[in-house]
This record gives structure tokens, sequence and C-alpha cells, in this order.
């Protein structure tokens, strides 16, 4: 019931007016991430961590991350949060934190997500590769600029992956190369273009 998103290792998506605008430019760019994160029932066996790569008109970065981030709220509930009056919103938010609460409970496809941006401080890096473990599912944002800085903390997750009780999701965010399809094996592909 403690647990809170963690802002060591994560900068929350930022919040836009036009979010849901933004989303339903590129509905299926949306349904196919959803559908891809939502792959949550790990069963044994079964990697919990996978890796995607989202991708776009490479003269508009910021638009591609924007789209991200409406992505990310849509995933971890603050879209709906921001919707619901100031009551029915404490209500929710308890209620998931209930939800949290009961390992028993099997996910649900509109339980909210925790996702965010991978921070590249050396505190950050170094929580990553040793220590942070998911609260509850969780979709990690990673713009593909940062990997050279975030490459070792990936590699640590996958090494600890067998540890996480519940499913992550790493997507790399930007570029249109084949660098990283080279890099990481079974990366994942989503495009906007």
């Amino acid at each position: 019931m403690s647990a809170r998103f963690d802002s060591l290792a994560l900068r929350p998506p930022a919040v836009a007016a036009d979010e849901v605008m933004r989303l339903q430019s590129r509905p299926d760019a949306a349904r196919a991430l959803q559908a891809w994160c939502l792959q949550a029932a790990v069963p044994r066996g079964v990697q919990p961590l996978a890796l995607g790569q989202l991708t776009g008109n490479a003269q508009d970065a910021a638009a591609l991350v924007a789209w991200a981030d409406a992505f990310a709220r849509q995933l971890d509930g603050g879209t709906r949060l921001d919707a619901l009056p100031r009551i029915a919103g404490l209500a929710w938010r308890l209620q998931v934190k209930l939800n949290d609460a009961m390992p028993w409970r099997s996910r649900q496809p509109n339980d909210p997500w925790d996702a965010g941006w991978a921070i590249t401080t050396p505190p950050a890096l170094r929580h990553l590769q040793a220590h942070w473990q998911p609260r509850r599912a969780t979709l990690l944002l990673a713009p593909t600029a940062d990997e050279p800085a975030l490459r070792l903390a990936l590699a640590a997750l996958v090494q600890r992956q067998g540890e996480f009780r519940h499913p992550v999701r790493w997507l790399w965010v930007g570029g249109g190369d084949e660098k990283l399809a080279a890099a990481f094996a079974r990366l994942a592909q989503f495009s906007l273009g």
C-alpha cells in the first residue's frame, strides 16, 4: 500500500492538453502498443521484460516524444484521473492501491501501469542497475539518443528480470535506423509513420 512511483529512476510522462487527440491521430500505433504492453499475463518460463522501439518522422522528434507521453499517461491512468472530479479521483486512486495490495488478484486490462522516462543521472542509473523493482506493470520509456548511457542499466534489468513480480516493457523512443535492432534481439517495432 505504501509503494510509490519510483522518481529516482523514472520521470513521469509530461501532461499536455491535446493528449487524447494525439493518440486518436495514430490509432493503429496506439492499439499495437497497447496489445504489446498487455501481454502481461506472463506464463512461467517467459521473460517478463520485453523490448520495443517507437519511431516516427525524423524531422519531428518532439512530436514523437509528445505522442509517447500521451500513450504513457493513458496507460498509467493519468488521463483518466485528470478527467475525474476530485472525490471520484481520490476514490479511484484508493481502489488502485487496494488492488495493488492483493497479490492473488489477476491483473485486469484496464488496471493502470507505472510509466515513465528512464533517467540517466549516475544515481538513477545505479538504482536501475542494482535495485529497481516494478511495483506494478511498468512501461519504461527511453530516448534512443540515451542508448549509450542506458545500455548497462538495461543489461542489468535483463539479468534481474527473474526477480520481477510484474511485467516490464522497455520502449526506445526515436531513431529510424537499424542500430537498436542490431544491438537488441527481439525488439518489437512500432511506428507513427
